[in-house]
């Protein structure tokens, strides 16, 4: 298996993506009327994704509503009332992830795992930054759009998580590292 590792900084409410040192994709989040929206941009720091976050109460589930160039498209929606499986339909595609064990993420598009996301890492070389693992390049940009999702709000990325036991996150059955 020929993976593509990419570094991911997360630093207060600022998410990056690098290739070779340079951002590929960064996102950034704030707070307007009471709901958290995020942006995500490419290269040219053109904004290409706008998230909102939404807790829905009385289905007691979380969910994200993209746009891209000011079209709606299908948010990304948790499965399960834990919030460790979440998945949105783009591009005739079915794109789930996961939240795992020790601080990983598992993207899948239509059933077969794309990525990996791993916060717990301890190499010298990636001490302090997640990365993320992708079988294909094209992958890159709906994995790092995904995890901005499930990012919105942490403020640091070492900080502890609201789920309050391992217990209750996702088995991942194939870790990448």
């Amino acid at each position: 298996m020929n993976l593509i590792t990419f570094p991911i900084k997360h630093f207060n409410n600022n998410i990056e993506v690098y290739s070779a040192k340079e951002i590929v994709f960064s996102s950034s989040w704030f707070m307007e009327f009471g709901k958290f929206i995020s942006e995500i941009f490419n290269t040219d720091q053109k904004v290409i994704y706008t998230i909102t976050k939404q807790f829905q109460f009385w289905k007691w589930r979380m969910v994200y509503h993209i746009k891209q160039d000011n079209v709606l498209l299908p948010g990304l929606i948790s499965k399960n009332n834990r919030r460790t499986i979440y998945t949105i339909e783009m591009n005739q595609m079915l794109y789930e992830i996961k939240v795992n064990y020790k601080k990983r993420f598992s993207i899948f598009k239509d059933g077969v795992k794309v990525a990996e996301i791993d916060e717990s890492s301890e190499d010298s070389e990636f001490k302090g930054i997640a990365k993320l693992f992708v079988l294909d390049k094209k992958d890159l940009e709906i994995s790092f759009l995904l995890f901005s999702c499930l990012k919105i709000g942490e403020t640091d990325q070492r900080s502890k998580g609201l789920l309050p036991s391992q217990k209750e996150l996702e088995v991942n059955t194939d870790p990448w590292s």
